[in-house]
């Protein structure tokens, strides 16, 4: 049997110029070290202050995915179902 895909995790931070926990990305220093940082204002977050959060738990500090309407916006998708005709098309 398979072992199942882990389910993905996003980077979160406490920032404090914010007050409250964000999500955090990751950049480049000026020594062109990795850093993270709030998602929200740019402020540095430390290593250490960085965990990993399910989607459910990163949608209880207010964010979330969502699909656009229509498809993904790509000019080949079939409304949702890339890679396949639009119903016009079928």
């Amino acid at each position: 049997m398979a072992a199942a895909e882990p389910a993905p995790e996003f980077p979160v931070t406490s920032c404090a110029t914010c007050g409250r926990d964000v999500l955090c990305y990751l950049d480049l220093d000026t020594d062109d070290n990795e850093i993270a940082r709030c998602l929200e204002c740019a402020t540095e977050a430390p290593p250490v202050a960085i965990r990993w959060l399910s989607l459910a738990e990163l949608e209880a500090l207010g964010y979330g995915y969502v699909l656009p309407e229509g498809g993904c916006g790509r000019p080949d998708c079939g409304n949702g179902r890339c890679g396949r005709a639009t119903p016009d098309e079928s």
